[in-house]
């Protein structure tokens, strides 16, 4: 079995849903070139290097998957060329089989984390006895004399 990643452009302009209509497309014609999606995501817009069909921008998507039949992956490289709404995109293979790709939290979706985060730091909490250990590795710090 081996690992490819492919990272295309698509216009920036495009709506989420058309965006989303995209990225569904191209993971049914994987399905259909017998390959398996690893990572499928929006990786973010950037500034193009050169102008693509008169876009300065684009936004990016990376596309891991796994497959064995190369003449599979050759009909999805022409697939891919075909497809209108793709800008550019550009296939490698990778040398291990990627990790699965977990979105982190941000900091909006999770307030309440942040107060009981402080309640550990403040040695509120005593239901964990990790704290303890970290506290006694680290040295106690000098005290300024004024």
């Amino acid at each position: 079995m081996r690992y490819y990643e492919t990272l295309y452009i698509v216009d920036p302009n495009l709506e989420n849903k058309t965006l989303e209509k995209t990225m569904i497309d191209i993971g049914k014609e994987l399905e259909k070139s017998k390959l398996k999606i690893i990572n499928h995501r929006i990786w973010n817009k950037k500034r193009l290097a050169y102008q693509i069909l008169n876009q300065k921008y684009g936004s990016y998507i990376i596309l891991q998957f796994e497959g064995s039949d190369l003449s599979k992956l050759k009909e999805f490289d022409v697939w891919m060329k075909l497809n209108n709404t793709i800008l550019r995109h550009m296939t490698v293979v990778l040398e291990k089989k990627p990790a699965i790709y977990v979105e982190e939290p941000t900091a909006k979706d999770q307030p309440e984390s942040e107060t009981s985060d402080d309640k550990t730091q403040n040695g509120d909490s005593s239901s964990s006895g990790d704290n303890n250990d970290i506290n006694k590795d680290k040295k106690p710090q000098k005290e300024e004399e004024g």
